[in-house]
């Protein structure tokens, strides 16, 4: 799950509908995303990011970098 996302979008008390909205996608959609079950493409990632006023990798890699670099000794 991408914690960053729902910790950003409950902080700001929006809904997942008023966030998908205001991006232009389904709130189906915006969940897959928020939920870890599909990946934004490069243009909506960095919508994302505008929105949530943050960065791209904060968003969607801050968690899979820190797991990954576990694994290098």
């Amino acid at each position: 799950m991408r914690e960053k996302l729902k910790e950003i979008r409950l902080s700001r008390n929006l809904s997942v509908q008023e966030v998908a909205d205001r991006l232009g996608i389904s709130a189906s959609h915006y969940y897959k995303i928020e939920a870890g079950i599909r990946s934004p493409n490069f243009k909506l990632a960095g919508e994302f990011a505008k929105f949530f006023d943050s960065k791209v990798d904060e968003l969607f890699f801050e968690n899979e970098l820190d797991d990954s670099s576990k694994n290098v000794g």
